[in-house]
């Protein structure tokens, strides 16, 4: 029974007109606002570096007018010469130190404060931490030592205010601004104009394609466009138009041909081609997902030699195919006989009867041989089917080999070889049961059929633990071993030692996939010839309490 699948919610659909405006509008953006970032952060440090060459140029200029002063002790010249600063609305505060040669203490001296601003503590106890520029919130400050005939005299704080500066890049950030409107405007203009150059062709495309789905005109044909790309659409969409023009055109000759044959004749090959037809597609189906299981393969690197596995298929469906198409062949002559005496008006009852026995023996040979070839194509896909949809459960993992070796009985009961099994009786696990079972059936058949081949008595042992949260199998027996060559090979499909003896090769690949599918588990494999063969197996289980 097929279960309802859920259907994914439909994806958001979106124009190409819009996702062009939007992206081109989001790089213009991205790109103009992370300009005037970093334009403005060097802006900033470049004022900011200025405004420091600035300010210690000022304050050693001071301090230098300041040495004479400092040199007589005159603090009453030094205070007139300072109110001299005023013209300088960006000074707030000026103070002179000057060192004390008897103690060599630091002394306030002289002071400037601009006009209603109110002075501010000394700074005598900051000569080391100001002695470079430092920015606060509204101000920089400086301090400088004042030299005279190379003798440090003294120094000079300097307070400056940075609301110029502030004003400054206040108006160069509202006319960044300005500008980063204006981009966006013509990047808006631009984007609409270059969604207008694709999105008007890919319309005419989109009205031709409407037309010809409508109204079933294959006749018509798209115009060419300047764009590359949507040239090569449209030419291909042509091209397509062409084949389905040319196929309608022979498919009504051919038509037409046919009504010409005698009715009787036709109903009765009509309901054999059909059924001939059905079972070439389900063929075609069926080698179609053989195709797709092959590079599947491939891709994650389960086997190595894709030739090996096509040479296998083509052994097994050559002989049905074979038949099939001779079966064909000779239809097709028993056609173009009847055709001929049709044709020339000799056609009699005995002419019609014995091509219509002759025609349904050969399509129920095409078509039983067709059917058994698919057969065959079925088992290779049904090895690589999924087996992880049966339901995990608890058991007990001895008493579930025992059942397993029960159910081998009958075909092991004419052998004498003797199966071991080391395994906890109390381990229970929740696993699935159904790939277990397989795996154990293939393993100890290939050993009987394969490794015991010519050995009357025969060893298997297969030892079970769980560790943590996983269960490690080790299956080994003492029959006679496989090459190297064979050995790295032994998981691929197709691969047997008993070609034509009724091996199919797919037991081991049936393995690997159980294994690592549906039990999301590893599998290895260690053999020399004449030595017997072990498979090392570790698969993820949830080990229960001890059952009782």
């Amino acid at each position: 029974m097929i279960k309802n699948q859920k259907k994914m919610p439909p994806k958001a659909m979106s124009s190409i007109r819009s996702n062009v405006i939007f992206m081109v509008l989001v790089i213009s953006t991205v790109s103009l606002i992370l300009a005037f970032v970093i334009n403005g952060v060097f802006e900033v440090k470049q004022q900011k570096s200025t405004l420091a060459s600035q300010a210690k140029s000022f304050a050693d200029i001071i301090g230098f007018s300041a040495s004479t002063n400092l040199l007589f002790g005159d603090p009453v010249s030094e205070n007139a010469r300072l109110t001299t600063l005023e013209i300088d609305k960006n000074i707030e505060n000026i103070h002179i130190y000057r060192i004390n040669e008897e103690n060599g203490k630091v002394e306030f001296f002289a002071s400037y404060n601009k006009v209603n601003t109110p002075p501010i503590p000394t700074k005598i106890n900051k000569l080391k931490e100001l002695s470079d520029v430092t920015y606060s919130d509204n101000y920089l400050e400086l301090i400088r030592g004042i030299n005279f005939e190379g003798n440090e005299i003294g120094y000079i704080y300097v307070r400056f205010s940075l609301a110029q500066l502030k004003e400054q890049l206040y108006s160069t950030l509202y006319l960044k601004l300005l500008v980063l409107l204006i981009s966006l405007g013509i990047a808006l203009v631009l984007a609409l104009r270059l969604q207008n150059s694709l999105t008007k062709p890919i319309k005419e495309l989109v009205e031709v394609f409407k037309y010809v789905s409508k109204e079933k005109d294959y006749s018509v044909r798209a115009p060419k466009q300047s764009l590359i790309e949507l040239n090569a659409l449209s030419t291909s969409f042509n091209t397509m138009l062409d084949r389905i023009q040319a196929y309608l055109e022979k498919q009504a000759e051919a038509e037409k041909q046919i009504r010409k044959l005698n009715q009787s004749l036709e109903d009765k090959v009509g309901q054999r081609t059909d059924a001939l037809k059905d079972a070439n597609v389900e063929l075609m189906s069926t080698l179609e997902t053989l195709h797709q299981y092959q590079n599947q393969l491939v891709e994650t690197e389960k086997m190595a030699s894709l030739g090996d596995m096509v040479a296998g298929i083509a052994h097994e469906v050559n002989t049905p195919i074979g038949l099939g198409v001779t079966a064909s062949t000779l239809l097709m002559d028993r056609i173009k006989d009847i055709r001929e005496v049709l044709d020339n008006k000799k056609l009699t009852a005995g002419h019609l009867d014995r091509f219509l026995t002759e025609g349904h023996e050969n399509l129920n040979i095409i078509y039983r041989n067709l059917n058994r070839a698919a057969e065959l194509i079925s088992s290779f896909k049904q090895v690589a089917v999924d087996q992880s949809s049966e339901n995990d459960r608890v058991f007990l993992l001895s008493e579930f080999l025992k059942d397993v070796l029960l159910s081998l009985r009958p075909k092991l009961k004419h052998h004498e070889h003797i199966i071991n099994v080391e395994c906890d009786e109390k381990l229970t696990i929740e696993s699935k049961p159904g790939p277990l079972n397989q795996i154990f059936i293939n393993l100890i058949m290939n050993s009987v059929i394969h490794g015991f081949e010519f050995i009357e008595k025969g060893t298997i042992t297969i030892s079970m633990e769980a560790t943590g949260n996983r269960l490690k199998i080790l299956y080994r027996d003492n029959g006679k071993g496989v090459n190297e060559q064979l050995r790295k090979k032994i998981f691929d499909p197709f691969v047997t030692t008993k070609r034509g003896e009724g091996g199919s090769g797919l037991g081991m690949h049936l393995v690997y996939n159980l294994v690592t599918q549906a039990l999301g588990g590893n599998i290895t494999v260690a053999s020399e010839e004449g030595k017997g063969i072990e498979f090392d197996i570790s698969i993820p289980v949830n080990v229960k309490k001890v059952v009782v």
